[in-house]
């Protein structure tokens, strides 16, 4: 089903902790869901779909901002996914890679809003976006090896930010990078007090371009020329299923979620 568009200043109801707000020339999605710490869950996935084609579908909206609510950005797959039947995870998995492709190669310039903590696979979430504008109190840290798991399915987004030496020590090393540490590698763009006039900032550049095609030509040339290889999506999808599928990393996520270390 093809979602309608949205009549700019209208909020759109979307199922799942997702809330869509298109202001002019913006989309704002923001992550409703700050008692899961923000976790991607199966209806979040399709929640932030939905909204980002309903952006793309909007007369005008030239950008989709996306931003979320509490402490935690974004906590990365909901582990009560990872600890599902394999179908379910690989059903998410999948739609985890086509929203991240989506973001990184959509028509709309997006940008990523980052107050607060961000692991796992929220990390991939903000990667993926062309711009990261980054608050003070923001950190990242890829938390996949901790559970016995390779980031493999945001790797490519992270790698194209910070480039392959840096975005490999992030995965292997499981270290937090505090918003200093991610404006000097290329993860955050920008770092301050109130990234929302880093957001004004770009909204203005926006409004000067004369063809709002150009955005989608700009990101078409950057896409083919750091592509992705042949068959990674098919590699990473087999790789994530195989350690999912493995005892050690189960009983590893079900002791976390035990302790309380895990949403």
């Amino acid at each position: 089903m093809v979602p309608p568009a949205v009549t700019p200043g209208a909020r759109d109801p979307l199922p799942g902790p997702v809330d869509l707000r298109i202001e002019g020339a913006c989309a704002r999605l923001r992550l409703t869901a700050p008692e899961r710490r923000n976790a991607l869950d199966a209806a979040t996935v399709e929640a932030l779909h939905t909204a980002l084609r309903t952006a793309e579908r909007t007369p005008g909206c030239r950008a989709a901002v996306l931003s979320a609510s509490g402490p935690v950005f974004c906590s990365g797959l909901d582990p009560a996914v990872v600890t599902a039947d394999a179908a379910q995870w690989a059903t998410v998995g999948d739609r985890m890679w086509e929203l991240l492709t989506a973001l990184a190669t959509g028509p709309l310039v997006t940008a990523a809003v980052v107050t607060g903590r961000v692991t796992g696979g929220g990390v991939g979430l903000v990667s993926a976006c062309d711009l990261v504008f980054a608050g003070p109190d923001a950190s990242f840290r890829l938390t996949e090896a901790l559970l016995g798991l390779v980031p493999a399915t945001v790797l490519p987004f992270l790698t194209a930010r910070m480039g392959e030496r840096a975005a490999f020590r992030a995965a292997l090393l499981a270290e937090e990078i505090d918003s200093t540490a991610a404006g000097e590698l290329g993860l955050a763009d920008t770092v301050g007090d109130l990234p929302e006039q880093d957001v004004r900032r770009l909204l203005l550049a926006l409004r000067r371009a004369p063809r709002p095609g150009a955005v989608a030509e700009l990101k078409r040339c950057r896409d083919l020329l750091r592509g992705t290889p042949e068959g990674y999506p098919g590699y990473a999808r087999g790789l994530l299923a195989d350690s999912l599928a493995d005892p050690l990393v189960r009983a590893r996520v079900a002791a976390l979620r035990e302790e309380g270390l895990l949403p």
